[in-house]
């Protein structure tokens, strides 16, 4: 009798946690949450998996992310561990990566495709429900826990034709009660995928200024 007892509190205990709150909960928490937004800090950790190769690679690092009051996005990660150390630095229409074990730096423009970049940086952080209703058609795939945390996970499928060649959907995890990502997993029509998992962030930070990358003496620019 008690170990039915104590099966049933487990049971209903967990269903409890893992309720999947409804789409329109989640997206009007957002769009009360959206005007808040200036920035966020966090730990990464980024799986990337290259379909071609069936290869998988893990990385851990560090984000800031800046929304300016132009509407720009600026953001840093940095990758400090491993072979392949980096910072990658959105700098409006620049994405600018420095490599610190040879000092050198790449920068590509990103011209017209700036704000399609800026849309995929503020996905789920700073973007309102009602922008993301309007660029994608979300459903829910149910509750899940992302790091020990009771999370819905929504699926969404770009509306933009010209998006959908690139992008074939996201997948992103909202904690209850909250309104940002703890995981983001975006896939690529080829097969390619990559998942960012958040932890420790830190909503509004205090920046003093804007973001910018500071590279040091001597570094010198890659020729393409």
């Amino acid at each position: 009798m008690i170990k039915t007892l104590s099966l049933g509190f487990c049971l209903l205990t967990a269903g409890i946690v893992l309720r999947a709150e409804r789409v329109e909960e989640i997206l009007a928490r957002m769009d009360k949450a959206a005007p808040a937004f200036h920035g966020i800090a966090a730990n990464v950790q980024m799986t990337t998996f290259t379909a071609i190769l069936s290869d998988k690679t893990e990385e851990n690092g560090t984000l800031k992310m800046q929304r300016l009051n132009s509407g720009d996005v600026h953001a840093i990660i940095e990758f400090s561990g491993g072979s392949d150390a980096r910072t990658i630095a959105f700098l409006g229409k620049t994405v600018r990566i420095y490599y610190p074990k040879l000092n050198q730096y790449q920068d590509y423009d990103l011209g017209k495709n700036s704000n399609i970049l800026n849309q995929f940086l503020l996905l789920g952080f700073g973007s309102s429900g009602r922008e993301l209703a309007q660029s994608y058609q979300i459903t829910s795939e149910g509750a899940e826990k992302v790091a020990e945390q009771a999370t819905t996970k929504l699926l969404l499928i770009p509306k933009d034709s010209k998006v959908l060649e690139h992008l074939q959907k996201v997948e992103v995890w909202i904690p209850d009660n909250a309104a940002y990502p703890v995981q983001q997993q975006f896939y690529e029509p080829s097969g390619n995928w990559r998942r960012t998992t958040y932890a420790n962030i830190q909503l509004n930070p205090p920046l003093r200024k804007t973001l910018e990358l500071q590279l040091p003496h001597g570094a010198k620019r890659q020729s393409e």
